[in-house]
């Protein structure tokens, strides 16, 4: 793949602003790499554009770079030292990766992916690195991305889950197989976005039979990746013309095609 090339939109996504991938995002969908957080973030807007009942009634995704942003400004230690409570979102300067957001859904929608039960007020953790285990340095993360999660729910008109001088929810680990590799992920990510209902995850231990998950293999894994990158390109969302798109699957196909030969599976 060209230089020139790589810098192609193949993915439009209009709103208050206009949401852009390039083909070099997409060949991160490739197997064995690891997936650009532009992709995960595609996959959020497209899923809380889907008509199913529990995207429009219950679930809502927030894509992940307002995590991060708050994370590259706040890092660890995201007290503020006047308060000594989490800093706000809004306090952000730099407010573009709020423009995407939909406020309405903020104030009504019941869960995220980590996942935050705002009627139980319970924040669950679903990894499929470490599963259940845990330590101190990671908990300290989960805990901040709770308080993002939290602020942005203030930031859209409701109050806090939080108690005064609280900085956290309780965290609970659900149990989920594990990836064979260390650089799928993201496309556990994406898949528990579509199958992830509140319900099952206040009895964690139900997950595998609730949801009939096995332990993906990677040819599992790689036909995912496919079915992402198709699901995406031709979604109604995009707002490329046929032409274009057309154009765009096929290339990124062949591209896809020749890093499987590559690999020699």
């Amino acid at each position: 793949m060209d230089n020139d090339n790589q810098f192609e939109t193949i993915f439009q996504l209009r709103g208050p602003n206009t949401l852009e991938a390039m083909r070099y995002n997409f060949m991160t969908m490739v197997p064995q790499a690891y997936i650009d957080m532009q992709m995960v973030s595609l996959v959020c807007h497209v899923l809380n554009r889907e008509e199913w009942t529990r995207y429009q009634r219950d679930v809502y995704c927030v894509p992940p770079e307002i995590v991060i942003r708050m994370f590259e400004t706040y890092g660890s230690n995201y007290l503020d030292k006047k308060t000594k409570m989490p800093y706000l979102v809004s306090q952000l300067k730099d407010q573009q990766y709020m423009e995407f957001l939909d406020r309405e859904k903020l104030r009504t929608h019941s869960a995220w992916l980590y996942v935050l039960d705002v009627q139980s007020k319970e924040f669950y953790v679903v990894n499929s690195v470490y599963g259940t285990t845990q330590n101190q340095q990671r908990n300290r993360l989960h805990r901040f991305a709770c308080n993002v999660l939290n602020q942005l729910r203030v930031w859209a008109g409701v109050p806090s889950l939080l108690k005064k001088h609280t900085i956290g929810l309780q965290l609970w680990f659900v149990d989920v197989p594990k990836q064979p590799n260390s650089t799928d992920c993201g496309v556990y990510v994406m898949k528990w976005m579509e199958l992830l209902d509140v319900a099952p995850l206040s009895a964690a231990h139900t997950f595998k039979i609730q949801y009939n998950i096995e332990e993906w293999n990677e040819d599992r894994l790689d036909q995912f990746r496919k079915e992402i990158v198709s699901k995406l390109i031709m979604s109604k969302d995009n707002t490329l013309n046929v032409n274009a798109i057309n154009q765009a699957l096929n290339m990124t196909w062949e591209a896809i095609t020749e890093a499987r030969t590559r690999i020699g599976r």
